[in-house]
């Protein structure tokens, strides 16, 4: 009689199993229009607008009609938005389409909070202009101080076979304001910056591009020695320039809107071995394009690197 039980109540919660919670919508659990609809209107296209109106609103928006509206806002509004509303139309403004995008996404958490939409006004501007997650993962999927399970992602798979977490992470990361990732540790290997890892990272970039999120890399100043041939890493050797520009120039063709390279200002152990000099690495040199290319972790070793010594 007791086994009985057992077997009727596992029974009862196989079905349950099915439908758990796995977290993976994470705070976009919006209800699912049991019909899409298409009450959405834009002055403007772009892939990010149809995103805003096709795979969010028309999806999850259960309220008034919604004009998307690329308008002259005040310059310091950058990627922000204003959201305008009246019982029966709703206006989303915005300086550009990633604003729109932003805008979408704030109008359907507010439906998850049952809001008024009656007469809705506020806006919405970033404080800092790149907004960026910084991963720590490795090139064979573990993580440097990672608890939480392997790496996102499957370089052995990519570029052939693309997860579609990959869409998912770009959501949920334009879903609060992020626009750029570094894909790597920041104790870098080499290998990042081979050209067939570097065909991985373009399938990523072109993921992310829609949802407004710029691609950035981690590198190891050993490179030009490690995947160059160079006698050494020095950056005030003119064939180790030389290389970090055509390196550079190469990624540009593969990725336009590559963020830049990012790095520690104090390597210690590949410093060292690659024989760097130690307040000589002008990153501006490396890459023939702008000081921002290199966003940079300046407390390595409780060494803070004045701007003049980069």
């Amino acid at each position: 009689m007791q086994h009985f039980r057992h077997y009727i109540l596992l029974f009862l919660i196989i079905p349950l199993m099915a439908f758990a919670e796995d977290g993976s919508q994470l705070w976009l659990r919006y209800p699912v229009n049991p019909k899409p609809r298409n009450i959405v209107n834009s002055n403007s296209k772009s892939p990010t607008i149809e995103i805003a109106k096709k795979k969010e609103l028309n999806q999850h928006w259960a309220g008034q009609a919604i004009d998307l509206k690329i308008d002259r806002l005040p310059e310091n509004f950058k990627d922000g938005y204003k959201i305008v509303s009246t019982p029966k139309k709703i206006s989303i403004l915005a300086k550009t389409d990633l604003g729109l995008l932003y805008g979408s996404y704030h109008l359907l958490n507010l439906q998850q909070q049952k809001a008024d939409f009656s007469n809705l006004k506020l806006e919405e501007k970033p404080s800092y202009d790149v907004r960026i997650l910084n991963h720590w993962d490795n090139l064979d999927g573990t993580i440097e101080r990672g608890y939480a399970g392997h790496s996102l992602w499957k370089w052995e798979d990519l570029p052939n076979k693309i997860s579609p977490r990959y869409e998912e992470y770009a959501r949920a990361n334009a879903s609060i304001g992020i626009n750029a990732t570094v894909l790597n540790n920041v104790n870098a290997s080499p290998n990042m910056l081979r050209e067939d890892y570097l065909k991985k990272v373009k399938v990523l970039a072109d993921i992310f591009r829609p949802y407004g999120i710029k691609v950035y890399l981690s590198v190891n100043f050993s490179s030009p020695k490690v995947l160059g041939g160079l006698q050494n890493s020095d950056p005030l050797n003119q064939d180790v320039q030389k290389w970090w520009k055509d390196k550079a120039a190469e990624i540009y063709k593969l990725i336009p809107d590559f963020g830049g390279f990012f790095g520690k200002s104090q390597f210690r152990r590949p410093a060292r071995t690659a024989g760097l000099r130690k307040n000589a690495c002008r990153w501006s040199e490396y890459d023939g394009r702008c000081p921002e290319t290199l966003r940079w972790n300046c407390d390595v070793e409780g060494i803070r690197v004045q701007p003049e010594q980069r």
